[in-house]
């Protein structure tokens, strides 16, 4: 897996991201889907489960960084 593969790419949290931590997201990647430890672009805040968010950076070997989506 490379960048190409989940940048840009949509998902949906499953574990809070917590406010300067680490979380869990569900990202759509070809016709399934994987889950990747996740941390919020935007450190200060949380966001909880059921959040929708797109990965903005990967981070090998199973870490993405996410917006939420509006």
């Amino acid at each position: 897996m490379n960048v190409q593969d989940v940048v840009g790419l949509t998902g949906l949290v499953t574990t809070t991201i917590p406010r300067g931590g680490l979380g869990e997201v569900r990202v759509v990647v070809g016709l399934g889907s994987q889950s990747f430890g996740a941390y919020a672009s935007n450190r200060g805040i949380s966001l909880p489960s059921g959040t929708r968010v797109t990965v903005v950076e990967y981070l090998p070997p199973r870490t993405v960084v996410v917006t939420a989506d509006e």
